[in-house]
């Protein structure tokens, strides 16, 4: 058997780590020599300390550590699997969160200039589907649940563009449930099963048209951008629900960078007809 020092030194932890170790159960000296106090370990216990290591490394708890030691290979196995996933998870997350620095640094570097036109846009007759999401980034797993239940139903949709939109209907932010619908636009008046529906889609006569060529994650600059120039144009007012329209997405390229949207949010006019002959832009 090995004392404690030859075993520390093998194992690479510190004499006080394993007598903690030994406090809280995760692992015990082969046996402690009853007239000297000396711990003495055996060989295969350096195995058990290096799967202990290993999974504290992993950020499991000492309390998730002492139940995986008593777990069989299979189950060792199916923990070491969720553990991967979880890990993944926070890496594709990391890797969102490196993305929107470095948008952040190319929005200082090369700001970019938007411009809002003001216009109307026609009613159309259109099938959607409305739900809510917990975030505006969760708005592609509607429109994934939107052409499942167009395929289930055999809807052909007509391949012109733009022929779809995603309304937002909310009049203020709700934290985690965004109402929105999704929408394609129809030649020809359909017959659809709930969830779906079919109906007119109003004329809004007057649009603050935003255009964005690029990433979706250009988005949240372009609203921005129209907040400025909401500001300087007090002869309008937000109206109704905001619509985006995909003229270029990812139906059309893998590219995010060749993507082309459309922002449209309708706007009311607070000045008075009789003091102004036009559109002020």
């Amino acid at each position: 058997m090995l004392k404690i020092g030859e075993f520390s030194k093998l194992a690479h932890v510190s004499i006080r780590m394993l007598r903690h170790y030994d406090e809280i159960g995760l692992l015990h000296p082969k046996k402690i020599d009853d007239e000297s106090g000396y711990r003495y370990y055996e060989a295969h216990q350096l195995e058990q300390l290096e799967r202990i290591l290993m999974l504290k490394e992993l950020t499991f708890s000492l309390k998730e550590i002492k139940r995986i030691l008593t777990e069989g290979p299979e189950d060792f196995k199916r923990e070491l699997i969720e553990k991967s996933k979880e890990i993944q998870t926070e890496i594709e997350k990391d890797q969102q969160r490196l993305e929107m620095i470095e948008r952040r640094i190319l929005q200082i570097d090369l700001p970019r200039e938007y411009c809002i036109e003001v216009k109307t846009v026609p009613a159309f007759f259109g099938v959607s589907l409305r739900g809510t999401i917990p975030t505006f980034y969760h708005e592609g797993s509607m429109w994934e649940t939107f052409h499942a239940l167009l395929a289930k139903q055999e809807i052909q949709i007509s391949p012109q563009v733009p022929n779809n939109a995603t309304i937002f209907h909310d009049q203020k932010y709700e934290e985690g449930s965004i109402d929105i619908e999704v929408v394609y636009a129809i030649e020809h008046l359909i017959s659809v099963q709930q969830p779906l529906q079919v109906r007119e889609f109003p004329e809004l006569p007057l649009v603050g048209s935003i255009q964005v060529e690029g990433n979706y994650h250009q988005l949240p600059e372009a609203y921005h951008a129209f907040a400025s120039w909401l500001e300087n144009h007090p002869e309008y007012e937000m109206s109704t629900t905001t619509r985006q329209v995909s003229f270029v997405g990812p139906e059309e390229t893998e590219d995010p960078e060749d993507y082309f949207t459309e922002i449209q949010i309708p706007l009311k006019s607070v000045v008075d007809p009789h003091t102004t002959s036009g559109i002020i832009l």
